[in-house]
């Protein structure tokens, strides 16, 4: 044991061990079976005596630990040139799709947070090159996380150190159990929350109850709205993509997803009294896009969502080929039209907003085109485009007995 601790100590007091520091928080990156935090801990205990320097070990390990994800990031970058291929199998779609959402929204937290949770770092890393999280965005954020990794596995090491000065060993073991404490304290508080939601969302009262019912639509109808869709959002896979991310399937863009990510609380089928007809070139089909006109003779089938007006505003954004924002003048809109009326927001396609109806003071709200019917060269839509219509016509018949409050048919 003394020969043990005799040989421990020559080697983590020896100027090497800033370089052993670097190759190691470098390595682990990429091969996650590397115990760099654990050897910068026992660094960090042998520290307190101050040799090595602690200011040195903090330098060297996040200094290594960037240059290591630098080398996971442009591997990530390499393997996204294959990675459509992958698109065939949808769980690995879906899971894509997730987490460029993630990345797109706060690429920052996920590289910092990443570090902190078991196998995350890989992840992350990784993860931001196949998604072509930018360079420069990447070692901003990433240098933060490797800075904070590596001030706090060097403050654990002196901690331990500090409380065991005499018993080295003891203070590594200390200051290990420590960093374990930590982390799965961590893991424990997000599989509780998970769960937590999970129950929430299993439990979640339905409009059936109708001794509730009253007073749960009182309070919506000040910020809740039933969002009417005639086209590809009948599906409600289709809808996840708006509200939570993704791309959908033969779909050829990616939605950022909204600022709330929760699914609609309620929905049921309905009739409108137009028709619908296809116009334009779809950015996100190819062939020509559904609107929806209630001067012609119907009727169409549609399924009405309830979902937040501020859901239904970033919804709407990403329809016309906007990013969600912050205080959108539709969150107020929708409140203040009555029923019957419309408002162009500008020109192009799912620019004007419609109120059908209300239910129970909730507002129907839907968005179409400025022109009408007539007003436009009707066009061809593609395959894919139709096969979703087909799928939410088919949720539509599904969920026609489900009714709105008032049983409206607008």
């Amino acid at each position: 044991m003394d020969l043990a601790l005799e040989l421990l100590t020559v080697t983590l007091t020896s100027p090497w061990v800033y370089l052993l520091i670097v190759v190691a928080a470098a390595l682990d990156s990429l091969v996650p079976i590397v115990p760099s935090e654990t050897l910068l801990i026992t660094a960090a205990t042998f520290a307190a005596t101050g040799q090595p320097h602690p200011a040195g070990l903090v330098l060297a390990a996040a200094s290594g630990a960037l240059l290591g994800d630098l080398a996971a990031h442009l591997v990530g970058r390499f393997a996204a040139t294959g990675v459509g291929r992958w698109r065939r199998w949808s769980r690995v779609a879906k899971l894509l799709d997730s987490a460029h959402s993630a990345f797109s929204h706060r690429g920052g937290t996920v590289l910092i947070a990443g570090r902190f949770v078991p196998g995350g770092r890989s992840l992350a890393t990784i993860g931001s090159g196949l998604l072509g999280f930018p360079v420069r965005a990447f070692l901003l954020w990433d240098g933060i996380g490797s800075l904070a990794w590596a001030l706090y596995s060097t403050g654990i090491g002196l901690i331990g150190g500090t409380l065991f000065e005499d018993r080295p060993l003891l203070g590594v073991a200390v200051g290990i159990g420590i960093a374990l404490a930590i982390t799965g304290s961590a893991e424990l508080v997000c599989r509780l929350l998970s769960l937590r939601q999970r129950r929430r969302t299993r439990h979640r009262p339905r409009f059936g109850n109708l001794q509730t019912r009253d007073v749960i639509m009182e309070e919506m109808s000040q910020t809740h709205v039933w969002y009417v869709s005639y086209g590809s959002n009948m599906a409600r896979d289709r809808l996840a993509c708006y509200l939570q991310g993704g791309r959908p399937p033969g779909a050829m863009v990616t939605y950022p997803g909204a600022r709330d990510g929760t699914l609609p609380q309620a929905e049921a089928g309905i009739d409108l009294p137009g028709t619908i007809y296809f116009a334009g070139e779809s950015k996100v089909w190819g062939g020509g896009m559904a609107f929806y006109d209630h001067s012609v003779p119907g009727p169409t089938p549609a399924k009405a969502y309830l979902i937040t007006a501020e859901q239904f505003a970033d919804v709407a954004a990403q329809e016309m080929n906007r990013p969600p924002e912050p205080d959108s003048p539709l969150e107020r809109l929708v409140f203040d039209l009555p029923a019957g009326s419309s408002h162009s927001v500008g020109p192009g396609g799912y620019e004007t907003l419609l109120v059908l109806d209300h239910a129970d003071g909730v507002p129907m709200v839907t968005f179409t085109a400025a022109h009408g019917s007539a007003d436009t060269e009707h066009t061809q839509p593609q395959e894919p485009y139709l096969a979703m219509l087909r799928t939410g016509t088919a949720e539509v018949r599904a969920a026609s007995g489900l009714r709105l409050p008032a049983a409206a048919q607008v």
